[in-house]
């Protein structure tokens, strides 16, 4: 995998720190992953982070070094999403 830039990196820990803090907001548990794959055109080196309520998981949030932010429910339907924000909002929405 192509080492990624000081910038890179910090753009994917700024939009990682600001879904953690989302879900930490809603109660929510959560496990950062490393990046695993680099996709050359499309989703470069995301950021995994899954997310759960006691033992239950719930859904996956990507980011990556566009400063996208993506994610799947469990069973693997779209969160309706463009920002933090929107996640935020779709959470409180869907889990209270």
């Amino acid at each position: 995998m192509k080492k990624l830039t000081k910038g890179q990196r910090q753009i994917i820990a700024e939009k990682v720190s600001s879904t953690v803090r989302v879900l930490e907001l809603l109660g929510f548990d959560y496990e950062v992953s490393a990046p695993k794959h680099k996709k050359e055109k499309g989703n470069k080196s995301p950021r995994i982070i899954r997310a759960s309520k006691g033992n239950k998981y719930l859904f996956t949030v990507y980011n990556n070094i566009s400063g996208n932010t993506w994610g799947n429910l469990a069973n693997g339907k779209p969160i309706p999403m463009g920002s933090n924000e929107d996640l935020y909002t779709y959470l409180l929405d869907t889990y209270g």
